[in-house]
């Protein structure tokens, strides 16, 4: 699945940055949601926005006092990340294998970068990130959200390549089951004009231990 994700999105790497560069600037409660994560990130400390599409949410962050560094599947979608925001880092990386050490990071913001795994596979992510997490830090999960237990892993298509619904709960007992505690979790209706799923945010810490 890793490669069918890196090529799906390497083919619509510039549409994507066309359409998301922007994004944020009409979500205020997700603006906020981020603002909540950047208050617990540890003074100085490093965060890892996994998935980070063409930079738009590192560039965001790091106006809020943050230093980000980006990772993506996608050599193309790190190349519009760079032509938009030549003053951040960003590298092709794997955010269930990351090339950093054992608690790197203050911080994890990863939006809708879990929604292509196959979801026998999340506890694989999470794990990498207890890893690569200072103990305490905050994690930034979004996906769309599946509505019951049993539409958990449903497949739909995507412009990019295969997405899965995930249900919230069967998601917090993923991340709580290796180490992740502290959780606030929001349902957001569908946006209007945008796909038909409502869009779970997830804010939790990696626990101390």
């Amino acid at each position: 699945m890793t490669d069918a994700v890196r090529d799906g999105y390497d083919r619509v790497a510039k549409q994507y940055a066309e359409l998301f560069l922007s994004d944020l600037e009409e979500q205020p409660f997700v603006r906020k949601r981020l603002a909540a994560f950047a208050d617990q990130v540890a003074p100085g400390g490093l965060v890892a926005d996994l998935g980070c599409g063409p930079g738009h949410v590192s560039n965001f962050v790091t106006g809020l006092g943050l230093t980000t560094v980006g990772y993506d599947l996608s050599p193309a979608t790190i190349a519009e990340a760079h032509q938009a925001f030549p003053d951040l880092d960003f590298y092709v990386g794997d955010l269930t294998a990351l090339d950093a050490a054992d608690h790197a990071f203050a911080g994890i913001i990863a939006r809708y970068s879990i929604i292509h795994m196959d979801p026998d596979r999340l506890s694989d992510a999470f794990t990498e990130w207890m890893r690569v997490l200072a103990p305490g830090a905050p994690v930034y999960v979004s996906f769309f959200a599946a509505l019951t237990p049993e539409g958990h892993g449903e497949a739909f298509d995507h412009a990019a390549v295969t997405a899965y619904g995930l249900f919230p709960d069967n998601v917090v007992a993923e991340m709580r089951a290796v180490g992740f505690e502290h959780f606030d979790v929001a349902i957001l209706a569908p946006p209007e004009g945008g796909r038909p799923f409502e869009q779970a945010k997830v804010l939790a810490r990696r626990g101390r231990q």
